[in-house]
């Protein structure tokens, strides 16, 4: 909403301020010995980035006014970068080059910069060729010093926004593959590089599997795949977030460093925006996933392979390692309590740990450790049912027994957003006391 709001009031009002939505992709500095003169070349070099999944956007408003660009951060407001139009010395758009089909570069080179840097950025919400003309006509009319061609550019950017056709209907079709495969080779990489610098219902379960036919356990098998899939997506993408912001820190401390002044230099703004890491109940949702998919690589051991179970358990402590370190050590995991760890799952890790992964396992505590038969019978475990980034949801298995187990998520729901509005309410009647 806070992005159709932006995109709507940026050009109906007509005023001399235009605001847009957009994705900062990346800055390069134009340097000749990087091969790095024109926009087509930071195209070029985007393109490989993203062939290695190394592109990080960020969101935030493009605001363009008689006098300047400027970048704001879409949370606090505050104004990061700020490109007097007179720095401006080349804006385009590129569309439909890359997977990022609406981009828009600006060239901008302060006077006290001695190459100009090159900023690339996804325009969704309004086209980067309808950004694109609006800087130019302000750069036009900045030079000429008359206040008219921007305007008639607003109309035409207000007329064309209120034409913009209706996202496609039907979701993208997934991609084939069998059910005993799990798509974790590509980013074990990722991981390895980085490194180098629910409760007691076993019994239940097992009963009722011996009633089940093949098909029913194949498509159970086929359903904890998926949802396993979409963790490590997830968690994938959580470590990247932290990869990334770490590496704008380690660049904006350096920029501090070699700094005589302490004004704001070109693209700290930004770096500043980047360098922020995320808020606690990530990382909280972060380790949540963890142990949900290791009660799944539990449930799945004797039915995937290339990966193994095992060899799943080994990629995931090492983005577990680098999120505990992240958090200050493991006071934060060791506080996250559902899911539980299941006993099968404790005794499948303790048979496959290394001793260095074992030793990190354990300092996480009993909420890591402990099944929920170790717990005392009142002690309030609250369920969980997993969110993913996405919005994807696990398939409903379609044979007897699929209503119920819909009806026992939706129980689990309820009693958590029950215990929630208890714990506020008992929050509110403490604060008032």
């Amino acid at each position: 909403e806070q992005r159709k709001n932006y995109a709507r009031d940026s050009v109906s009002s007509i005023s001399e301020t235009s605001q847009y939505h957009v994705e900062h992709l990346t800055t390069f500095v134009l340097d000749r010995k990087e091969a790095m003169i024109t926009v087509d070349d930071g195209i070029r070099k985007l393109k490989l980035l993203d062939a290695k999944g190394k592109v990080w956007t960020q969101d935030m408003i493009l605001q363009v006014d008689d006098k300047a660009v400027s970048l704001v951060d879409l949370e606090s407001k505050n104004e990061l970068e700020n490109f007097p139009l007179s720095t401006i010395q080349h804006c385009q758009a590129v569309m439909n080059a890359c997977n990022y089909n609406s981009i828009l570069a600006l060239i901008c080179k302060e006077p006290t910069q001695n190459k100009p840097d090159l900023h690339l950025f996804q325009c969704d919400e309004i086209k980067a060729t309808l950004i694109h003309d609006d800087i130019e006509s302000a750069i036009s009319d900045s030079k000429s010093g008359k206040q008219k061609k921007r305007l008639e550019t607003l109309r035409m950017i207000s007329k064309a926004d209120s034409a913009i056709p209706p996202p496609p209907r039907a979701p993208a079709p997934v991609p084939p593959g069998t059910i005993t495969q799990v798509d974790v080779r590509s980013r074990v990489a990722a991981w390895s590089a980085w490194a180098s610098e629910q409760g007691e219902y076993e019994k239940h379960r097992q009963y009722h599997e011996q009633e089940e036919t093949a098909e029913m356990i194949a498509a159970r098998i086929d359903r904890d795949v998926q949802i396993l899939n979409h963790i490590l997506d997830d968690i994938e993408y959580f470590v990247t977030k932290l990869q990334k912001a770490a590496e704008a820190f380690a660049e904006l401390s350096k920029r501090k460093k070699t700094k005589k002044n302490k004004k704001k230099g070109p693209g700290e703004g930004v770096l500043t925006l980047r360098a922020k890491p995320p808020p606690p109940d990530e990382f909280v949702d972060c380790f949540q996933k963890f142990k949900h998919g290791f009660n799944l690589l539990a449930k799945l051991k004797f039915h995937i392979q290339n990966p193994s179970a095992a060899d799943l358990v080994h990629f995931l402590f090492t983005p577990l390692h680098m999120v505990v370190q992240t958090t200050g050590g493991p006071e934060l995991a060791s506080t996250v309590l559902s899911p539980l760890l299941t006993k099968d799952t404790i005794d499948f890790l303790r048979y496959t740990v290394t001793s260095e992964e074992g030793q990190l396992w354990m300092s996480l505590g009993d909420s890591w450790t402990k099944a929920r038969a170790e717990w005392p019978k009142d002690h309030f475990i609250p369920p969980y049912v997993p969110r993913f980034r996405n919005g994807w949801e696990p398939p409903l298995l379609n044979f007897m027994g699929a209503p119920k187990e819909q009806e026992l998520n939706h129980l689990a729901e309820s009693v958590a957003n029950v215990a929630e509005q208890q714990r506020k309410q008992e929050m509110k009647r403490l604060s008032s006391e």
